[in-house]
C-alpha cells in the first residue's frame, strides 16, 4: 500500500489517504518506427488495461526515446481509446499536445535523442478494456522517430538503439 499526500501547510501535510494498486500492465517496444508531417498519428507504442472498478483511476506512465529530422519539432499526445487526453488547452490554431519538442537547425540536431516521459491518474469511469497509446506528429516532411536518433549513424561510441515502455497500474479509490 502507498499513502498519498495531498495539500501542505508550511511543509505539513494536511491530509492523507491510502490507495491500492490493483494491477499493473507493461508493453515494451524496442523496435522503430517513424511519423512525418503535422498530423497526430499511432508510433506503436500502446498497452490495454481492464479496470476493476469503474471507480478506479489509471495511473499511465510513458518513457520514450524520440528523435527526428534536423529542424523538427516533435509533438506526443496521450490517447485513451480515440480520446486524447492530459493535453493543453486550444489556442487558435495551435496544435493540442501533451509534450513538444523543439529542434533547431542544427547540422548535428538530427544526432541527438529526446527522451518523453509523461505520468497522468486518469478517470476512465469504466470495467471495459481501456487501451492507452502515445501518438506522434512532427511538421512538415520532417520526421520523428521512436527508439532511434534521426541520423541513425552506424558507430559504436553513439546512436543507440533504445528501448521504450508504456506502464498503466489499477489505482483503488
Amino acid at each position: 500500500m502507498a499513502t498519498i499526500i495531498s495539500g501542505s501547510s508550511g511543509g505539513t501535510a494536511v491530509t492523507t489517504t491510502t490507495q491500492k494498486i490493483l494491477q499493473v500492465v507493461q508493453s515494451v517496444k524496442t523496435d522503430v518506427a517513424s511519423v512525418s508531417g503535422g498530423t497526430f498519428a499511432d508510433i506503436g507504442l500502446s498497452a490495454s488495461i481492464t479496470p476493476s472498478s469503474s471507480s478506479s483511476k489509471i495511473l499511465v506512465q510513458v518513457q520514450a526515446n524520440t528523435g527526428g529530422s534536423v529542424g523538427f519539432s516533435m509533438k506526443t499526445r496521450l490517447m485513451r481509446g480515440s480520446t486524447a487526453i492530459h493535453i493543453g488547452d486550444a489556442a487558435s490554431s495551435r496544435p493540442r499536445a501533451t509534450t513538444e519538442n523543439t529542434g533547431t537547425y542544427s547540422t548535428n540536431n538530427n544526432d541527438n535523442s529526446f527522451p518523453v516521459n509523461i505520468i497522468f491518474l486518469d478517470s476512465p469511469s469504466t470495467t471495459s478494456a481501456v487501451t492507452y497509446k502515445v501518438q506522434y506528429a512532427s511538421y512538415g516532411s520532417f520526421v520523428v522517430y521512436i527508439n532511434r536518433s534521426g541520423s541513425d549513424r552506424d558507430t559504436s561510441e553513439y546512436e543507440a538503439r533504445t528501448a521504450s515502455s508504456i506502464t498503466l497500474m489499477e489505482v483503488a479509490s
